[in-house]
Formats: C-alpha cells, sequence, structure tokens
C-alpha cells in the first residue's frame, strides 16, 4: 500500500537531518509515520494532483512495492524543498559549499539539487546549520543517493508518473531476459551447452543475475514445479530377495533352479512331494516397489541445487559490492530455493550421476521439459553473451532505472516476431543479430551498431520481396549525387527500428522504409491530446507555460509527433514513420477524435483510404497487452507488404525534377 506523503524527515545520526517536502499541495502530520527507517516526523498529502490521485504521489512510502526498488519514493518531473541539517559551523559549511557546488550531497547531484543562497542558511543553537535548496527531478526514473555521509545512508527510489510503471518494469526485464532466451535455443542444444560455477567470472556474474530474474520469474520456474508435483515422475523398481517358503505367493523358479543350494534343504515342509521328501527353507522372489528416485527427478534436484549456488554466491557479490535492491531480491530468491529443497517431495531423490539425454519425460512432459528450457538458457548465458544485458542485470545503470531502453529492445524482439510471423523465412545477413566468432556466438544488438534480421516475404517467377529490420540504424546524408533515394537529405537521423522493403522484378529494385521509435512514457491520454493539440495550433497560457512541470511534459510530448514527421520527409524513401507506446488500445483508427495513423494524402481527410501509407501515427504496444496490440501491427504490416507486392510502382515526390525543361 502507498501512503501519500507531503513533507518526510529522517534522522540520520543525533545531529544530522534531511527533510524533504513536496513544493506543491498541503500536508497534516501524522501522529505515527510510516516504517521507513530513520524516519521521524510524516504529514500526509491532503492535495495531491493529478497523477498523484492516478496511483503516483509526489512522495510516498510504498510497502507493496517489488523488491527491486527502494520504498521510500519520489517522482520524477517533480520539484522538492529540501533542509539538511548537518553538526559543522557556517564557515565550514561556506567552504565546503565553495569548493564543490553539490554539496551536502555527492557531485553527481550538481544537476538535480540547488542550495539556496548561502544568505538563507540558519545557524542553529545547538551547533548546527541547516542548509536548504531545491530538487528539481527531471525525466529520469532511478535511484538518488541522498546520505549526508556513509554512516548515514538515506537511498530514495525516483519513479516514473507513468501508471503502472512498477509492474511494467519487471514485466521488460522479464520479457527481455526470455527473448534472450529464445535465442539461445535457437542457435544451440542442450546437449553442447556445459556450465561450471568455477568459470563465472566477476564479469559474467550480472549476465547470471539477469538470467536467474528470469528463471525465478512468476510465470516460469514456480510454474514448471507446479506441473512437476501434479505429475512427479516415479517407475517400478524390482530387486530378488529370499522369502520364507510358508510366505512365498509368487516365486521366481528359474532363479531356484539357476542358483539351487542344497544347504537350504530341510527335511519335510510344504514342497516335500516334488523335492524327494525335502523343501527349501527360502525360495527366491521378484519384489516390486513404486520410486520416485529416477534419473530425471534427480537432474531436476540438481538444477535447483545449482540454482541456489548462484544464487548465494550472488549474494555474497552484491552484499559487498552495496546494491541493496538487487539482493533483496536475490535473498528471496535463496529462501524460496531452500523451502522447495526442504520439502518432502526431494529428501529421497538421490545424487545426480548423468544426464539422461534420451528421457522422453524430460523433452515431452509439462514441467520437466521447462526446467529443460530454463537450465539450457542458464548454461548457454556464458556461451553468447549480450554484452548490454550484463548492465542491465541489476534493474539499473548507473543511478538510472533503463526503462525506456528496456522498453526499446522489446519493442525491437515484437517487430522481430511479427515480421518472422509474416515471411516465408529468415536469411542471413551481414550485421545479423548473431554474429559467428572465434570466440564464439554473441549477440549484436547494440545502440548505434548495425543490428539487422533480414526475411525473405514472398518470391515469384515475376518478382521477390526481401525485408531487413535494423535496430538503431543511422541515415547520414551522401556525400555525393545518387541515382537512388537513399539516407538523409539534410541531418543525420537514427530512429529506434527501420524496416526495409526491396521488391526487385525486372526493372530497378524498390525500396521503402518505415521507422518506428519506442517512448514508453507516453500514455494513451497524452497521445490523444498529443494529436489533438496538433490539429488546434492553439497557444500555452503563461501560467502553464510558467509551470515546470507540464511545460516538460508538453514539450516532451509535443517533440514525439514532430520526429516522426522528420523521419518521414527527412529520411529519403521513407513510407512511414510511428510512435510505439504502451498504451491500452487494440486498434488502427482513421477517424474521430483519438485516430493514431493519419495517412498523406487527400482522399484519407474523409473516409477510408485505400492505402495505410505514407503515413505518421502511433501503436499501442504494452508488456501484458501485447497478444491483443501485436495483431494489430502485423495486419498494418501486411498491407503494406502485400500493396508494395503487387508491383505498381511508387511515385516518389519528384516536383520539378522530374518534368522535362520547357
Amino acid at each position: 500500500m502507498a501512503v501519500a506523503l507531503h513533507r518526510v524527515k529522517f534522522s540520520c545520526d543525533s545531529r544530522t537531518f534531511i527533510e524533504i517536502e513536496w513544493s506543491k499541495g498541503r500536508g497534516r502530520s501524522l501522529s505515527i509515520p510510516p516504517p521507513a527507517p530513520n524516519l521521524i516526523q510524516a504529514d500526509e498529502e491532503l492535495e495531491p494532483d493529478e497523477t498523484g490521485r492516478r496511483g503516483i504521489p509526489a512522495l510516498c512510502w510504498r510497502d507493496d512495492v517489488p523488491v527491486l526498488f527502494e520504498r521510500f519514493q519520489l517522482r520524477e518531473n517533480t520539484e522538492y524543498f529540501i533542509d539538511i541539517t548537518l553538526p559543522i559551523s557556517m564557515v565550514e559549511a561556506i567552504a565546503a559549499y565553495q569548493d564543490r557546488r553539490a554539496w551536502p550531497f555527492a557531485e553527481r547531484l550538481a544537476t538535480v539539487f540547488k542550495a539556496d543562497p548561502v544568505r538563507r542558511w540558519r545557524a542553529n543553537g545547538d551547533g548546527t546549520i541547516t542548509v536548504s535548496g531545491q530538487l528539481r527531478l527531471r525525466n529520469h526514473a532511478g535511484i538518488l543517493d541522498l546520505s549526508p555521509s556513509e554512516r548515514a545512508p538515506l537511498v530514495v527510489e525516483i519513479v516514473c508518473r507513468k501508471i503502472g510503471y512498477f509492474e511494467e518494469f519487471r514485466a521488460l526485464l522479464d520479457a527481455v531476459a526470455e527473448e534472450f532466451s529464445e535465442l539461445l535455443l535457437q542457435y544451440d542444444s542442450p546437449v553442447s551447452a556445459t556450465f561450471n560455477l568455477a568459470d563465472v567470472t566477476p564479469e559474467t556474474e550480472a549476465a547470471l543475475l539477469f538470467q536467474l530474474r528470469h528463471i525465478m520469474a512468476e510465470q516460469n520456474l514456480p510454474v514448471a514445479l507446479d506441473e512437476i508435483r501434479r505429475t512427479f515422475h516415479a517407475r517400478l523398481e524390482q530387486w530378488r530377495a529370499m522369502d520364507d517358503i510358508a510366505a512365498v505367493e509368487e516365486p521366481d523358479v528359474a532363479a531356484f533352479i539357476e542358483e539351487f543350494d542344497s544347504s537350504n534343504l530341510t527335511q519335510g515342509g510344504p514342497l516335500a512331494g516334488i523335492f524327494r521328501g525335502y523343501s527349501p527353507r527360502e525360495f527366491p522372489v521378484i519384489e516390486t516397489r513404486e520410486t520416485s528416485d529416477t534419473a530425471e527427478n534427480r537432474y531436476i534436484k540438481f538444477f535447483l541445487e545449482e540454482l541456489r549456488l548462484i544464487a548465494q554466491r550472488l549474494q555474497a557479490t552484491l552484499a559487498r559490492s552495496g546494491r541493496r535492491a538487487s539482493l533483496r531480491e536475490v535473498d528471496e530468491w535463496v529462501s524460496q530455493l531452500d523451502e522447495e529443497l526442504a520439502s518432502d517431495l526431494w529428501r529421497s531423490i538421490g545424487i545426480f550421476r548423468a544426464f539422461p539425454s534420451n528421457s522422453q519425460v524430460l523433452q515431452k512432459r509439462r514441467g520437466y521439459r521447462d526446467i529443460l528450457k530454463l537450465d539450457l538458457s542458464l548454461r548457454m548465458s556464458l556461451e553468447l553473451p549480450w554484452k548490454r544485458a550484463e548492465s542491465l542485470a541489476d534493474g539499473l545503470v548507473g543511478d538510472i532505472r533503463p526503462v525506456n531502453e528496456l522498453y526499446e529492445y522489446w519493442c525491437f524482439f515484437q517487430l522481430r516476431r511479427t515480421l518472422a510471423e509474416l515471411a516465408a523465412s529468415e536469411l542471413p545477413s551481414d550485421g545479423s543479430l548473431i554474429d559467428v566468432t572465434e570466440g564464439g556466438l554473441q549477440v549484436r544488438l547494440l545502440r548505434g551498431r548495425r543490428s539487422r534480421v533480414s526475411y525473405l516475404y514472398r518470391r515469384d517467377d515475376d518478382r521477390s520481396l526481401r525485408i531487413n529490420l535494423f535496430y538503431n540504424r543511422v541515415f547520414p546524408r551522401p556525400t555525393h549525387a545518387l541515382a537512388s533515394w537513399h539516407g538523409s537529405y539534410t541531418a543525420r537521423f537514427d530512429p529506434d527500428y527501420s524496416i526495409e522493403i526491396i521488391v526487385e522484378s525486372k526493372g530497378p529494385p524498390q525500396r521503402h522504409w518505415l521507422h518506428f521509435d519506442a517512448k514508453y512514457r507516453l500514455e494513451s491520454v497524452e497521445l490523444s491530446d498529443l494529436f489533438a493539440a496538433s490539429s488546434d495550433d492553439e497557444e500555452i497560457p503563461a501560467d502553464e507555460a510558467a509551470d515546470y512541470e507540464r511545460e516538460i511534459s508538453r514539450i516532451y510530448r509535443q517533440d514525439d509527433l514532430f520526429k516522426m514527421h522528420t523521419y518521414r520527409d527527412g529520411i529519403l524513401g521513407s513510407r512511414g514513420a510511428y510512435i510505439l507506446f504502451p498504451g491500452d488500445g487494440a486498434e488502427t483508427r482513421l477517424e474521430g477524435n483519438k485516430k493514431n495513423l493519419f495517412i498523406r494524402h487527400p482522399s484519407a481527410f474523409s473516409g477510408t483510404p485505400e492505402n495505410l501509407f505514407p503515413s505518421v501515427g502511433a501503436f499501442d504496444l504494452c508488456p501484458g497487452r501485447d497478444s491483443g496490440q501485436r495483431p494489430i501491427i502485423y495486419l498494418f504490416l501486411r498491407h503494406i507488404l502485400e500493396t508494395v507486392y503487387a508491383g505498381k510502382p511508387y511515385q516518389e515526390e519528384e516536383g520539378l525534377f522530374g518534368v522535362a525543361s520547357l
């Protein structure tokens, strides 16, 4: 539960205090403050703004936050007043401030903290001074270290203003790890994967953390273990024993004859008529029982024990490096694995000795096959490294939550999946997403690098259509005259994703470009306002322009729309440019006040146009809702591919260049 606060005061030690207050709203003192460490005073918020009413307060304590996040939280694009009380003299404080403008905080806070003029600082009667200032948090979700010293830690979470941020951030981490694992499975098989905990280096520990987050996600290992409990593998076990002759019901006659021992005979007895007056004291029998101590279950137990060892190693590493949020997460994983391995289910399972590579249970039974897949992704995470995944493992890059970058990667994988479903086959290509190097396979999904995936859409006797999907492709201005439409005619552009459509027939090939930019912070209501504002052409009121938070948000949204027009116009051969954002819609709207696709042709001003390009627009694409949203992008791309494959020449904007001189 989130407790919306207006003002808080922390006691870092007996004479060091930090007080933070939202620059707006109004507060009322709480008799019992939230259970935050070192929090001694708190005011609840009585007048939240619109974002606060929607669930993201300007300042709050959140008990129900996922372990990846800090529980005391501020909000991006928001202003705060801050007072820091320190046990030093005014002379010492002024000298420290003149030496370092971010004082009393670390230098990296210089862009968000601004101290008030020295004349507004207060000298208290107890030998302390109070430095006042402002925190002005911009478009960066992450953590903020407000610790005045190493002995008095105070780390706060800066949350994104977007509704659903916590759930979506975790979903993005899990989804990108899932896609990464799918890449692994496409390029190798279980029998060739090798893994040894001794091979783990400090450089690869972060990648392991990334993979463990994927494995321990609720929809993965916990679900697989539930399936295993429901259909726990067992087999019939047989062995030979000797029973008293009077108790034998199903004798093993063949074994008795083969291993006959005359010393086992006694005079008389129930079989005296057969053995000339003698009967065996004991007779061999075959005992049968059901056992769950199978090779498959030993493998599952071994995998769980291995996960626990890896998690315990990460525990020690994270504790030494002070990465508290990730440490809390790993602590939770260790507890879950300890609890699972302590259950009665695994106590009777023996030591794993050999991998049952031909087991149909591991290959086909639900739960078992899922864990085999998770094990493979873990083992190969060291074989097929993606360097950026190592940086993303903590859910932090420096002090920043890389939610925008994660959303970009996730959207790329969604476009890749969509094109793979549309195309007849995937083609090998230079600059591929997967490279073969002397050191093995390498993922090349990097900003500013030419990461490409190629497909064949269709081919017949007359023509063929190929598709290239680029991540962060650069379009520079050519340095010499070209016969074809290629590059940018002004500045250098680098959309998040570009789809190149190449139609080859008897004449010169035709090239068409579609561009997409991922905008995580854009929401459906903002998108409607953005498109409406772009046509109203009304001036921004002076009081609104002066409001810091609304002005930043307004400029940010307008820039998204302007950039789509810039891509469409500035990159030669472009047929469309589109925003991908985590909205809740699932349709292409050509009319009405929620229109999200704008076609550059007079016929589109009323009614339904014949073609959906050239155009600009936006598509909803949100983690958790993509099953209903990705088909819309699929249909849109299929329409464009079918249209250009039909062979009708596309008329570029030739202007007078295509008109003969008079």
